[in-house]
């Protein structure tokens, strides 16, 4: 199984069609992720062959090198109808490419998926323009992540908020009282987030994140409320999961690589049931510590023989 550590990158295009089939089509064909690892070499007979297969359906691939390595590892954004013909493309051209695990984007996302969406973008982007050194210690980017930032005190099971503004109203207090902040100043920061569009993602997962003038680090709160909230997600599901970002004012970069965090986690179906199982808040924090991989694709992949499209069975993100 690959360590898929490299960030996702999702490119939503405008296509233009001749009818409203045509653009109802292309709209949902472009929700599903895969990420592969494979040879350099196999890239380009690759490409020709997704070109051939998807012809008239939109299709995205984003390419990062792997630094140290004559390997690179692909992004690829694919009609849902198209996975399983992918899945085989990739083991008769690269049998030695490894899979990371799928998952699939809202056909229409809400203002916080892209926030995730241009952070991760940039991360990626990020990552392919630093120079490859070996990695002598820890960079300031290494610590610009959930597991370095999340401890027990952080983590919140079972709170009892009546509504989003209940919950923003318990983070302010907690910054307050841990951190030193005006609760006031941090309930405005996520109020004047959320007022651009909700940042709920789905599948009960939000994700309010401000930056704060006169906080001196980053925050990171996991917050498991008593009872599902809703937030006015894009499926319409009530919040169990928030995961609560605060960063100092100007930190552009640490904010983007936590969003960018929190999207490489939160996608996966595995981690988030993972999550759900944890009782306490030493294993909350073990389990983004953990070095075990999500669920990966290995386990879903359909026979070479395999007949039919069972893709829209197994993709839930």
């Amino acid at each position: 199984m690959t360590k898929t550590r490299a960030i996702l990158r999702a490119i939503f295009g405008v296509h233009h069609h001749h009818d409203d089939v045509a653009r109802r089509r292309a709209s949902a064909g472009r929700s599903v992720m895969m990420r592969v690892t494979l040879d350099a070499q196999h890239v380009t007979p690759l490409r020709r062959a997704l070109t051939r297969d998807c012809a008239g359906q939109p299709w995205t691939i984003r390419i990062a090198t792997l630094p140290h390595t004559e390997r690179v590892q692909l992004s690829l954004y694919l009609p849902k109808d198209a996975v399983n013909g992918a899945i085989r493309q990739v083991t008769r051209i690269a049998p030695a490419a490894q899979f990371g695990h799928l998952f699939e984007i809202p056909d229409t996302p809400t203002d916080g998926w892209r926030d995730l969406l241009r952070a991760t973008s940039w991360a990626q982007a990020a990552s392919a323009l630093r120079p490859a050194k070996p990695p002598v210690k820890a960079s300031d980017d290494d610590a610009d992540t959930l597991d370095r930032l999340l401890s027990p005190g952080n983590v919140l099971l079972d709170t009892d908020a009546a509504d989003r503004a209940a919950l923003f109203a318990q983070i302010g207090v907690f910054c307050e009282t841990h951190y030193g902040v005006p609760a006031g100043q941090v309930i405005d920061g996520l109020n004047t987030r959320e007022a651009l569009g909700s940042t709920g993602l789905g599948q009960g997962v939000a994700v309010p994140h401000s930056q704060i003038a006169g906080l001196l680090t980053a925050v990171v709160l996991y917050v498991r409320p008593r009872m599902p909230l809703d937030f006015d997600a894009p499926d319409a599901k009530p919040v169990s999961d928030v995961i609560a970002l605060l960063v100092p004012e100007g930190a552009n970069t640490m904010h983007l690589n936590l969003l960018a965090d929190v999207a490489q986690r939160f996608c996966d179906q595995h981690f988030r049931e993972r999550l759900h199982a944890c009782g306490s808040a030493s294993e909350v924090c073990r389990l983004f510590s953990s070095a075990a991989e999500p669920a990966e694709i290995p386990s879903l992949m359909p026979h070479p023989a395999a007949r039919g499209d069972a893709s829209s069975a197994r993709l839930r993100a």
